[in-house]
């Protein structure tokens, strides 16, 4: 059993999530990429999975086949789903840069239609690309989001554009489409124009309670390679962005959302490096990562460990430490690691390869950061830090013999001295998502160093570990 859903063939990437209330069931689309596997050639697809309790999924296999290299959808990209009047309506991107040799644009916006949601019919007669003579450019046409306006009396659609003017990395802008059918659209100039990316890409749009939250994922805002958020009282805007507008890090992309009516959960994909080691190139598709969404009293968004989560594993064992680098000590369920001046951490056992961690870290008054070392080996020479840092403010991830001068990934964090803090950490092959406090996600990739010593560190003073927890994934049946 695995804690991210990753395809057996290749990857995933871009989940367009939809919950279908009579079934009961979160129906999540996703683009698969073979990566040239077994001579499958280059392309994407589009394909299926369903589940009810995000912990066993259902495969259901391709449901969208990418074209041929002639034909406009050799890559089925991102889009939406529709269920309306009892049809299934696909929005898809369909990209091929081959055409562009021809003349051709390379993205067009693209129709499926199914009565099930599991046999398609694509409809090509539908398929629509850039307009002339507009203020965007004609290659940049992709990632449709659609839904219904009430305000507006019509379908709205959000489409990935670029403008034709301003700095060359600053000209994203999310485009507007109307439609009083679901196949006519007419282009209603920008939905948001913020000159601060390349393209926000994979938008969405939706409603919580007196809030509406635009989502988008991009490569070129302040935080980089992020999935982020702005908030609005109207879907017309002005779109406002929150102190803290993503939701995870660099290893959380094309985040979208679906709901049940309960609990709103967001979908995005770990990906994976090339070559499988720590300094390999990012690729695009990895695996699926879940996080659940909550709601501030200020409007503002927060990502936790999903509720149902926990229920894969069992109750836990208690991790018993045995003193390592300068002092520490074990008391019944509490651990202490005291470095006056320095580092000093304490060893604990070997760890299964898929499990979750659970702990309570305090840091006192005065000491730098502390944390966790994952997959060290015996003599502490390998690993990987998951560090609250109290006197930078954030909860980082790095590792042994880091190859630059900063950490690999970091997220802003609330790191108070005197007082408890939550820490989860779910470990899945290669895979890793932590959460800090049931407010902050930070996921991130461990190729190099395999050995699964756990061991707890502080930096510069004193911290507290308790109820140090390994948790075990249940026997399946």
């Amino acid at each position: 059993m695995r804690i991210f859903y990753e395809p057996k063939d290749g990857v995933c990437g871009d989940f367009i999530p939809f919950y279908h209330p009579e079934r009961e069931t979160y129906e999540l689309y996703y683009l698969h990429d073979y990566r040239r596997m077994n001579g499958h050639g280059e392309g994407t697809d589009w394909r299926r999975i369903t589940t009810n309790d995000m912990i066993s999924f259902t495969e259901e296999g391709e449901i969208i086949p990418r074209g041929t290299p002639e034909e406009q959808d050799l890559f089925c990209y991102t889009g939406c789903v529709v269920l309306h009047g009892g049809l299934y309506h696909i929005f898809y991107t369909g990209h091929n840069y081959h055409l562009m040799e021809q003349g051709k644009r390379k993205e067009a916006v693209m129709h499926a239609v199914s009565r099930d949601g599991k046999t398609w019919e694509k409809k090509r007669e539908l398929t629509f690309f850039a307009p002339d003579g507009l203020d965007i450019e004609l290659n940049d046409w992709r990632d449709p989001y659609v839904f219904y306006y009430e305000g507006d009396r019509c379908w709205w659609m959000l489409l990935c554009t670029r403008k034709k003017t301003g700095p060359n990395r600053l000209r994203g802008a999310t485009g507007l489409l109307k439609s009083d059918d679901l196949d006519h659209w007419r282009y209603c100039g920008s939905f948001w124009n913020p000159s601060n990316c390349w393209c926000p890409e994979c938008p969405e749009l939706f409603q919580w309670g007196d809030w509406w939250y635009f989502i988008y994922s991009t490569f070129t805002e302040a935080e980089g390679f992020r999935t982020y958020y702005r908030m609005a009282k109207a879907p017309e805007g002005p779109w406002i962005a929150p102190p803290y507008n993503t939701f995870d890090t660099r290893a959380f992309y094309a985040g979208k959302t679906a709901s049940d009516g309960k609990q709103r959960f967001i979908f995005g994909w770990n990906p994976s490096k090339e070559g499988n080691t720590d300094f390999g190139v990012w690729q695009w598709g990895g695996c699926l990562v879940i996080h659940e969404l909550i709601q501030l009293e200020s409007g503002e968004l927060r990502t936790v460990c999903p509720t149902h989560v926990p229920d894969l594993f069992d109750e836990g064992q208690l991790i018993r430490f045995r003193p390592f680098l300068q002092l520490s000590g074990q008391r019944d369920e509490t651990l202490a690691v005291a470095a006056p001046s320095g580092f000093a951490a304490a060893m604990g056992e070997e760890l299964p390869d898929t499990c979750m961690i659970t702990v309570e870290v305090l840091l006192e008054e005065g000491t730098q950061d502390a944390g966790l070392w994952l997959r060290s080996d015996d003599n502490g020479d390998e690993g990987y830090y998951l560090r609250l840092e109290a006197l930078h403010q954030t909860f980082a991830f790095d590792r042994v013999h880091r190859a630059c001068d900063h950490n690999e990934m970091e997220r802003h964090a609330e790191i108070r001295t005197g007082a408890w803090h939550r820490l989860t950490v779910l470990l899945d092959g290669s895979a890793m998502t932590a959460y800090l406090d049931d407010l902050v996600a930070l996921s991130a990739r461990m190729y190099d160093y395999k050995q699964n010593r756990l061991l707890a560190f502080a930096s510069d003073g004193t911290a507290k570990f308790r109820n140090l927890r390994v948790h075990r994934l249940k026997k399946e049946g």
